[in-house]
């Protein structure tokens, strides 16, 4: 029985939609701030699993308020992928929390990717749903920075992360 299951047999659902809808006041900002200036590079990646977290967050979240996710590509579609891999594997989180990760980054992977196949014209101008083009609100980006804050709160040593070759991003 997967993580989906035991949140609906609890009778706590919860759905994207809600999620996009609430709004969200940072809880670990000062845990985010710690991170970004001690373990976020200028360029290129971290050489510590936190700092890399949020380093790819914020550019999910600058690629779709700065450009509309018009830059989309497989380095963005990664970065989903890996955040949600990653922090749903802690044990730090409850299953909620999990549930919430898992939500946010597919749908946020979901948008670039969607806006991939319009940039590439696979989708006519006539047909496309803006509302898929790129999610622009804070509120989501602010969740995902909170867990990776969470984790730096009950992890405070850095934790090593290994870079990925052929990432440019």
């Amino acid at each position: 029985m997967g993580i989906f299951d035991r949140l609906r047999k609890t009778g706590r659902d919860i759905t994207i939609e809600q999620l996009k809808q609430e709004p969200y006041e940072q809880k670990y900002f000062e845990e985010c701030r710690l991170i970004w200036k001690t373990y976020v590079p200028r360029a290129g990646q971290s050489e510590v699993l936190q700092g890399e977290l949020l380093r790819e967050i914020e550019k999910l979240r600058e690629e779709a308020q700065g450009n509309g996710n018009r830059n989309w590509d497989g380095d963005f579609s990664c970065f989903c992928d890996f955040i949600r891999e990653t922090l749903c594997s802690q044990p730090i989180y409850g299953a909620q929390e999990k549930i919430q990760i898992e939500l946010i980054m597919r749908f946020l992977k979901d948008c670039g990717e969607y806006s991939e196949r319009f940039s590439s014209g696979k989708i006519p101008d006539d047909e496309v749903d803006i509302e898929r083009i790129a999610y622009v609100r804070d509120n989501l980006y602010d969740r995902i920075a909170d867990a990776v804050g969470k984790m730096q709160a009950e992890h405070p040593e850095p934790i090593l992360y290994e870079k990925k070759p052929g990432i440019r991003r």
